[in-house]
Order: C-alpha cells, then sequence, then structure tokens
C-alpha cells in the first residue's frame, strides 16, 4: 500500500470530533434503518440481526483498507481510499486517543432491474473510529492523500512526569 514517488499530495483537513461524532450518529442510523429493511424483506425472521446488520453495513459503507502502525515516537494510519476521495472529501478529527476518519461524494450509478436501466445518484461513504493504543498530540498531526493512499502522521504526547510539587508531596 506504498504510494507512487511521482504522485502529487494533498493536505487533509482535520476537523472537530463534535462533527464527525454527529455523522457517525447519521450513519449509524442508516445502517440500523437499511438492517430494518432487510430484517422485513427476509420475513422478519429473528436470529439474523448480525448479519443482517453487517450486510446493510457493506451497502452504507465503503470498505477501506488499512494499518495502524505503533512506532516508538507516532502513531501512523495508512489507508487505502476506495473510489478516487480527494483531499476536500475527506476529514479527519484526531483526539488524545482516537482518530475518526470520514468521506462521502455523491457518484451517479447505472443500474438495471425489470423496468430497465436507469441513474440514480447515491453516496459513496466511508467511516472509521480507530481507538487509538497511545496517547497522541492532535496538534501535532498531519494528514496527506497521495493518489488513494491517506497517511496520518500522529506524534505521541509526552509522557506524563510527576511534577515536583506531586513528587515533594509523595516524600520523594
Amino acid at each position: 500500500m506504498a504510494p507512487e514517488p511521482t504522485e502529487k499530495q494533498e493536505t487533509v483537513k482535520l476537523v472537530s470530533a463534535q462533527i464527525l461524532i454527529k455523522r457517525g450518529k447519521a450513519i449509524h442510523d442508516l445502517i440500523a434503518r437499511r438492517a430494518y429493511a432487510i430484517f422485513e424483506r427476509c420475513g422478519r425472521v429473528h436470529g439474523s440481526d448480525v448479519s443482517d446488520w453487517v450486510s446493510a453495513e457493506s451497502e452504507v459503507l465503503f470498505p477501506c483498507r488499512h494499518t495502524l502502525k505503533d512506532t516508538p515516537d507516532r502513531l501512523v494510519l495508512v489507508a487505502e481510499m476506495p473510489g478516487s476521495f480527494t483531499a476536500n472529501e475527506l476529514e479527519l478529527s484526531v483526539e488524545p486517543h482516537r482518530l475518526m476518519v470520514s468521506a462521502e461524494k455523491k457518484i451517479e450509478a447505472i443500474y438495471a432491474d425489470e423496468r430497465g436501466g436507469h441513474f440514480q445518484i447515491m453516496p459513496e461513504r466511508i467511516f472509521r473510529v480507530h481507538q487509538l493504543s497511545a496517547e497522541v498530540d492532535p496538534s501535532r498531526t498531519t494528514a496527506a492523500l497521495r493518489g488513494n493512499i491517506l497517511e496520518v502522521v500522529m506524534p505521541k504526547a509526552a509522557p506524563n512526569r510527576v511534577s515536583a510539587r506531586h513528587a515533594t508531596q509523595s516524600g520523594r
């Protein structure tokens, strides 16, 4: 999943966590409604709620191959963005212990059914939440898109040092 060296690198914007939390809730609701529609279409047979949810999720969200590397001084997310998303269509939120990645764009799709072919405008979406294994410094995070590869570099936060006051109070 390494980017081609000749591809142009574009900076990806970082946004407030609240924006992506709201988007995550809206996507969760879309998946829930779709899972219920699948449940109804299959005759309201109980016991397949997990498979209904997974099917709905795969219809609402695009899969996104990624790796999250933990090095001594940083965490690095490398993700392959399907559907040729641009840097302007990607949004990231980085908090000390969480990274959220979101992308959405509208595409025209041609569908064929018993009535023939027709165009439909559909959203392509990516939404991932990563709980981070170490505390990172959001203010020093960088994110870039090169071709279809997103790389987010999150420097680890400096380890908390015991303050001199605390050390004195504890008798050290």
